[in-house]
C-alpha cells in the first residue's frame, strides 16, 4: 500500500510539472507572438531612449507633418493601457493624424514588462504587472522625458499635455497630481483615480496636487473594466478590484483646483454624451467629464479595436478631436 501511494504521488507529481512546463512554454510562445506582431505595426514615429533609474526605457516620437524645424511645437504624451505598448497605440488610436492636422509633437512613452512592446504597465500604487511589482519609477521616467524633449526639440513649455487609455489613464492622474507637475491639461480615457484593494482596505490614489491642471475625463456608460460608478470590476485581465467612481474622481480634481462647486450639465445628443462642467478653477483650469452612453472599454472614434475581443469604441465621441480641442484651449498661464 505504502509503495502504491508513493507511486500515484509520483505520478501527481510529473502531471503537475508537466502542467506547469505547458503553462511556461504556452506564456513564452504567447509573448513572442505578440511582441513579433507589435514590432510588425507600421507607425510613423522614430524610436529614443533613455536612461533612469538604472533602466533603459524608450519612447516613440511623431513629428507633424509640414513642420519647419524651428517653430516650438504643443507636445502631447500619449500612455497606452496595461497591456500595451507606445506601437499598439500609436496604431491604434489615430493620434497621429491629428498630429499631422494640427501641428502638436507626439510623443508615446512604452511602460515596463516582459518584452519591449508588449505586455507593457504602469505604476500606478496598486497591483498590475511588472511595473508595479519592481516599483518603477515612472513619473520619475515622464520628468526625465520630459527635459530630454526640451532638448532634442523646440518644446511650447505652456502647451504640455497628456492622455492615456485605461492603465496609461490612471497615470495621467498620477502625474498631474506630482509635485512640480508640468503638464497644462491631461484627459485620461475611461480610467478613475485609484482603487481599493479589498472591501475594507484604503484608497490608493495619487499625492494630493499642489499645481493647478485642467482635467478632460472620459468614460464610458457601459465599461465594465472601469465601473461608471464605481466598486467591483466586472472584468478585468488581473484580480478584479474596486474602482473609484468617475464621479469621486472628478470631485478629487474639483476640489484641488479650487473649481466652482456649481456645475453645469447638458446632454450632447450628437456625440450620444453627458456632460459635466466645473470652471472657475486656479488659473483658469477646468474640470469637465463626458460620459458616452455607447462606449465601453475604449478610445472613443478610434478606427478600430486593438484586439478581437476588446470592447468597440464609440462611433459617435471624436475622441481626438474633443481631446485636442480641449487641451488647445488651456494651455498653462503666461
Amino acid at each position: 500500500m505504502a509503495i502504491f501511494l508513493i507511486l500515484v504521488g509520483s505520478l501527481l507529481g510529473v502531471v503537475r510539472v508537466d502542467a506547469q512546463e505547458k503553462r511556461g512554454f504556452f506564456k513564452k510562445w504567447l509573448l513572442k507572438r505578440v511582441e513579433e506582431k507589435t514590432v510588425a505595426l507600421v507607425v510613423d514615429a522614430k524610436e529614443y531612449s533613455i536612461q533612469h533609474d538604472g533602466r533603459q526605457r524608450t519612447y516613440l516620437v511623431h513629428t507633424p507633418k509640414g513642420w519647419n524645424g524651428k517653430d516650438p511645437l504643443p507636445v502631447v504624451c500619449l500612455f497606452h493601457g496595461g497591456g500595451g505598448s507606445a506601437r499598439q497605440a500609436l496604431n491604434s488610436y489615430g493620434l497621429i493624424k491629428k498630429s499631422d492636422e494640427v501641428g502638436f509633437l507626439l510623443v508615446a512613452p512604452n511602460g515596463t514588462g516582459p518584452a519591449a512592446n508588449s505586455f507593457l504597465t504602469w505604476n500606478v500604487g496598486f497591483g498590475f504587472g511588472e511595473a508595479q511589482k519592481l516599483k518603477i519609477d515612472d513619473p520619475g521616467f515622464v520628468k526625465v522625458l520630459l527635459e530630454k524633449l526640451e532638448k532634442d526639440f523646440p518644446v511650447d513649455s505652456r502647451r504640455r499635455f497628456a492622455t492615456g487609455m485605461s492603465n496609461g489613464g490612471f497615470l495621467c492622474h498620477w502625474l498631474a497630481a506630482q509635485p512640480g507637475n508640468r503638464f497644462a491639461a491631461i484627459a485620461p480615457v475611461v480610467a478613475a483615480l485609484g482603487v481599493r484593494e479589498k472591501e475594507e482596505g484604503d484608497w490608493i490614489t495619487p499625492p494630493k496636487p499642489t499645481t493647478p491642471v485642467s482635467v478632460l475625463a472620459i468614460n464610458g456608460q457601459l465599461d465594465e473594466h472601469v465601473p461608471l460608478s464605481g466598486g467591483w470590476q466586472k472584468k478585468s485581465i488581473t484580480e478584479k478590484r474596486l474602482m473609484m467612481s468617475a464621479s469621486d474622481t472628478v470631485a478629487f480634481w474639483v476640489q484641488a483646483n479650487q473649481c466652482a462647486s456649481e456645475s453645469q450639465c447638458a446632454s450632447d445628443e450628437q456625440h450620444k454624451a453627458f456632460v459635466t462642467r466645473f470652471s472657475g478653477g486656479q488659473n483658469g483650469t477646468v474640470v469637465i467629464q463626458y460620459v458616452l452612453s455607447n462606449q465601453g472599454h475604449a478610445w472613443p472614434g478610434s478606427p478600430k479595436p486593438p484586439q478581437a475581443r476588446a470592447d468597440l469604441p464609440s462611433p459617435d465621441f471624436p475622441g481626438n478631436d474633443m481631446i485636442w480641442e480641449f487641451f488647445k484651449a488651456h494651455p498653462r498661464p503666461e
